[in-house]
């Protein structure tokens, strides 16, 4: 039962948690946001990244990762399926390449210079870049579900550590009053 609540609460922070943190960064005034401060994109720097971007396949990633990771909680909250069509509308309207694209090449650009996105570019267009874009989302899967499997095998561990952690912060609430 824990196990299957924790992976579901991790799977919901993933996908949902942000909303919640831009909901409330809404709230915030615009200077006190945790945005990344960026510096100006050059074209160079964007002709580059647009070019990573398309050895990536990146537009068609970011759009399927949307989409397996709602599946997967149309799966894991039943519960949500009625409002599928709904939240896959409202996640594609918000994330449209087009409207990503330039944001996504700031970002790449604070972490690369031109000349090293021309490198990876040139990376995942040979044969065993193309080959890690086909195997890795694969082997991170198995990754995640090996860790998983380890922490389920001591999942009793934990239990015991935050029932000992709240027996501590009740009797100290007592203590006080």
């Amino acid at each position: 039962m824990i196990k299957t609540s924790m992976k579901t609460l991790l799977a919901a922070s993933l996908l949902f948690g942000g909303s919640a943190l831009m909901a409330e960064n809404a709230k915030a005034p615009l200077a006190k946001q945790q945005q990344p401060k960026l510096k100006p994109l050059t074209p160079e720097a964007e002709k580059a990244a647009y070019e990573l971007f398309d050895a990536l396949k990146m537009k068609e990633g970011i759009h399927n990762a949307l989409m397996q990771s709602l599946a997967v909680q149309f799966k894991r909250q039943p519960a949500m399926a009625p409002y599928a069509e709904i939240y896959k509308n409202f996640f594609t309207k918000y994330t449209q390449w087009k409207d990503m694209k330039k944001d996504l090449a700031k970002l790449y650009a604070q972490a690369f210079t031109p000349a090293e996105m021309k490198e990876l570019t040139k990376f995942y267009r040979s044969k065993v870049g193309q080959k890690s874009l086909t195997i890795m989302p694969r082997l991170t899967q198995l990754s995640m579900l090996l860790a998983q499997q380890r922490i389920a095998k001591h999942s009793d561990e934990l239990k015991k550590a935050v029932a000992a952690k709240a027996k501590e912060l009740e009797a100290a609430a007592k203590k006080e009053k």
